[in-house]
């Protein structure tokens, strides 16, 4: 490209600043014609170039550090820059260090942070699919109602217009985190976030419709039926959700989920009813590891960064 045709249209231009003058011609400034600074006119040819086709990730914009998360062109990503990818178009960034996550068509979100303690997103709508191989606890995303914390692991992370989020888990472990509101969902399982809700309970993918409807309702306006109708309907592995809401109810509800939970799952001795119901941290930790999903040992190190 001849730059010098960008600023004061001496030489010969290729053809496709030509095409780009045709149609953004419209747009074109009428009055007075100065000499622009010849960056602001590389700048402005990049971004109109990148919203032609489909996607804006403000190469030039930002002046944060440059970071090891790449483009799919190789351009590295610099802290602070935003993607945005247009209705039909999808982008992938990688890092080496960390892993890869591809952005779906219609998303916005932008790289915050990238150091050695964690590397840190803020998806603000759309979809991505991530894959991370960096150890647990680096690689972080916030959304409008909820911190996803990763824990080596696939997964996927849809935030809507509204703000409300949801988290499918493919491989290994997601946290989600708000106000010490935690949810821990293993592979196979999903969790629904809300603005000013936070985290809801997690499922797993194949639970009755009937149990996820009810912890829908339950999360949102605690209603006392709807819980009833989660402990009538839980299964054995249902248990996972059982186990959040030990957390999340009190007095006479959480002994009513308690009970159904020591059904489901054969718990330790330090796992008892009044244990439980005072809350007793010990407890649940134990209570959690009888469901076989992990030591709570191994997440509680990772939680120390949060």
């Amino acid at each position: 490209m001849n730059e010098d045709y960008l600023w004061d249209h001496t030489g010969e231009p290729d053809p496709e600043t030509v095409r780009l003058e045709h149609l953004l011609g419209p747009l074109k400034y009428q009055g007075a014609t100065r000499r622009r600074p010849r960056s602001l006119a590389v700048w402005w040819l990049a971004a109109a170039a990148a919203l032609v086709g489909g996607v804006f990730a403000m190469p030039l914009l930002w002046r944060g550090p440059l970071t090891n998360w790449q483009l799919q062109d190789g351009v590295r990503m610099r802290a602070g820059q935003t993607i945005e990818t247009g209705a039909a178009n999808e982008v992938k960034i990688q890092s080496s260090e960390t892993g890869e996550v591809m952005i779906d068509p219609g998303s916005r979100f932008r790289l915050v942070a990238a150091n050695g303690r964690e590397q840190r997103f803020d998806l603000q709508r759309g979809t991505i699919h991530a894959f991370i191989w960096a150890p647990p606890g680096r690689f972080v995303v916030d959304t409008p109602s909820s911190k996803t914390i990763d824990l080596g692991c696939r997964y996927a992370l849809q935030v809507s217009k509204d703000g409300n989020g949801l988290l499918t888990v493919e491989i290994g472990w997601v946290a989600f985190e708000r106000n010490n509101v935690e949810s821990f969902i293993p592979a196979g399982a999903a969790c629904v976030t809300r603005p000013g809700k936070g985290p809801g309970t997690p499922y797993f993918s194949d639970a009755p419709e009937v149990l996820t409807n009810a912890l829908a309702r339950f999360d949102t306006s605690a209603d006392a039926i709807a819980l009833d109708t989660v402990i009538a309907s839980a299964r054995d592995r249902d248990a996972l959700s059982l186990w959040h809401l030990m957390s999340r109810t009190h007095g006479d509800a959480r002994a009513r989920v308690f009970d159904r939970f020591a059904s489901l799952v054969s718990l330790p001795p330090e796992v008892t009813r009044d244990a439980v119901l005072r809350g007793d941290g010990k407890a649940m930790d134990a209570a959690w590891d009888a469901l076989g999903l992990g030591n709570t040992d191994w997440w509680r190190e990772w939680r120390k960064p949060w």
